[in-house]
């Protein structure tokens, strides 16, 4: 429950050794690089190193033949005397092999298809039964074979059947279209082309390879695309085999070149002078020892290290976390990770989501089901998404058994029953007052960031410092005791220093923490513009106070809401419709769940966490290489 220390490390060592260090030492190591020219910018001798990465091409080709060979990208061990130049010849010259295998099946599959589609065709030709070769060799006569709209032809078949020129043969009808062929004088050929043109006819032509009748054409055409599609498919066979063949070598090859790469992308963070380069970067103090070991036996290196507090910059944040922190860091993730210096709230959220859910939806059979989904979904599907929702069925199952409700039967269990005499009244009571506490607790929570980063308008002057804390819970003291008529604090001498006070102090937060930090600017350039600023601030802290406390009544309302959906559930299965029942069921523990899980988010996103939570941090990230991802 923690963001985890950090130690900021100096590595310089001989030019020639760079991409040799960074292997030993930076790659899959704990080490999350910081651009070495922006942490010494005072130093005018250094300058950046030679960025040009010539293994991110080779990178892509070898993604390449890996998804056309069908192959899946994993970590597969490499030789280390592996070169540029012959990872490049090797993976030109298997390319070229595929595409070679390749293009001859893509040219097999478009023969096959073309010559079923003039099989096709020729069929509308079945009723002719001279021979094709005789009818493209004829000395005086031109041969032409189409379709045609049948409209067409019947608003021009009288002029057609006159014409001395042309004769048109039908052949056969296909829907609208009207297929046949026409011959027309040589001479005239033009002229009846434009004709059939301006009846839409469309002209199929055939290869000068199709001999014979129709008939005999389709038999061959058919036989030429069963032959074409056998070759295609040994081709096919011949790439697996090239494949099983060639797969151990190229995903060899390809896990040096994604670490290489890596190599080359270090050499952005790096600087050098005319002999000597420096790395710098973050290291978790946990894992420091054995960092400088690896540095160490690696020999001819200096390094230095130092506090995170006197580099200069704010570290990387990694959190570490307990297993109930660590399944609810996505929701974290989604708003933000923490800044270096600010508490890491994974578990304290995941307490509060699971706490907030089974209040509100507390019903032990309902909560079993989510349990049994949300492993169905973390186990069999692999979303992070089931282990929250297995936990939230636990919660629920808890608070079922307070409630003693299972599957909306109040009857079987002993419990605090809702909707009992006013019981509905000190749920909604005691949901404020719950979210009173935690309000209070996030504002420790902020006062201790503050005090870890130096803030004093977090520490004493801000709505969720000592200033709003003392204001906050002193009203509701004095609210509390009047009403309950134990005692009346609302006095002089009680709302001065505990109401009146906290107010001025939250009014003037900005020079007061400008003056408690010792900077000399703390005075206001103009008090009407500080006293006006400022009461329109006051004036949304306070509203802010009202209505995140008065939020938390949702979590007692969705309770009562549960309990009365499962009541009219009952009431439509009368006295013994299962069917009804376990559907009814279904629904309320589908929509309820959902929205349930989304207020409860907000609840946390906007009650708590923006009391306390800047979201500033940015994510530690050692260059480790992932062997089972590709290039974008």
């Amino acid at each position: 429950m923690s963001v985890q220390p950090m130690k900021f490390v100096t590595i310089t060592g001989p030019i020639a050794g760079f991409d040799q260090v960074v292997r030993s030492c930076v790659i899959d190591r704990q080490f999350h690089l910081e651009p070495a020219i922006q942490a010494v910018h005072h130093n005018k001798w250094l300058r950046p190193m030679d960025t040009a990465n010539p293994i991110t091409p080779l990178l892509r080709q070898a993604d390449n033949l890996v998804t056309r060979l069908g192959l899946e990208p994993a970590f597969h061990p490499f030789p280390e005397q592996a070169d540029v130049e012959g990872a490049k010849g090797y993976l030109d010259d298997l390319g070229e092999r595929l595409d070679r295998m390749e293009q001859q099946v893509n040219q097999l599959r478009q023969e096959a298809v073309d010559d079923r589609s003039a099989a096709s065709q020729l069929e509308k030709l079945a009723g002719l039964s001279l021979e094709l070769s005789e009818l493209r060799e004829m000395q005086h006569l031109v041969f032409r074979f189409g379709h045609m709209p049948q409209e067409s032809y019947r608003s021009f078949q009288e002029a057609l059947d006159k014409r001395e020129d042309c004769f048109f043969f039908p052949t056969k009808t296909d829907g609208d279209q009207l297929y046949g062929c026409y011959f027309a004088l040589r001479s005239r050929e033009e002229a009846v082309d434009a004709l059939f043109t301006s009846m839409h006819f469309v002209a199929v032509d055939f290869s000068d390879q199709v001999n014979g009748t129709a008939q005999q054409a389709i038999a061959t055409l058919t036989n030429q695309a069963q032959d074409d599609e056998t070759k295609a498919r040994l081709l096919e066979g011949q790439e697996r085999d090239l494949a099983a063949k060639e797969g151990e070598r190229l995903l060899a090859l390809r896990a040096w070149l994604c670490r290489e790469n890596q190599v080359m992308e270090v050499r952005r963070y790096g600087a050098r002078s005319k002999e000597t380069f420096y790395l710098m970067g973050w290291v978790p103090r946990g894992e420091l020892d054995q960092f400088l070991s690896d540095v160490e036996a690696f020999g001819n290196l200096d390094y230095m290290t130092d506090e995170a507090e006197d580099a200069g910059m704010t570290p990387p944040t990694k959190l570490k976390n307990g297993i109930l922190g660590r399944i609810f860091e996505p929701f974290l993730r989604m708003y933000g990770l923490p800044n270096y210096h600010e508490f890491d709230p994974s578990t304290f959220m995941a307490i509060t989501y699971c706490l907030f859910f089974g209040i509100m939806f507390g019903d032990a059979g309902q909560g079993a089901l989510l349990i049994l989904f949300g492993l169905f979904m973390a186990l069999k599907k692999k979303m992070w998404l089931g282990r929250i929702i297995s936990c939230c069925g636990v919660a629920s199952v808890v608070f079922g058994f307070v409630y003693g409700s299972v599957f909306g039967f109040e009857d079987i269990l002993p419990g605090f029953k809702i909707l009992e005499g006013s019981n509905v009244l000190y749920l909604l009571l005691a949901s404020l007052g719950l979210g009173a506490v935690l309000i209070g607790y996030v504002m420790v929570i902020n006062i201790i960031n503050g005090v870890r980063q130096r803030d004093f308008d977090k520490i004493f002057f801000g709505p969720n410092g000592l200033a709003g804390m003392v204001f906050y819970f002193g009203l509701i003291a004095a609210a509390v005791l009047t009403l309950l008529g134990v005692v009346n604090l609302f006095t002089a001498w009680y709302i001065l220093p505990v109401i009146v006070l906290p107010l001025l102090v939250m009014l003037f937060r900005e020079p007061l923490s400008k003056l408690a930090a010792r900077e000399k600017d703390w005075k206001p350039e103009s008090l009407g513009g500080l006293l006006v600023g400022g009461f329109f601030e006051l004036f949304e802290t306070l509203l802010s106070f009202l209505t995140n406390t008065l939020s938390f009544l949702r979590v007692g309302a969705y309770a009562i809401t549960h309990v009365a959906l499962m009541l009219v559930v009952h009431a439509l299965a009368g006295s013994g419709n299962i069917v009804v029942l376990v559907l009814g069921n279904l629904f309320v523990m589908g929509l309820e769940s959902v929205m349930v899980c989304i207020q409860v988010l907000r609840l946390e996103f906007y009650e708590l966490f923006g009391r306390f939570y800047q979201d500033s941090g940015r994510e530690f990230q050692p260059r480790i290489v992932d062997y089972s991802a590709k290039l974008n």
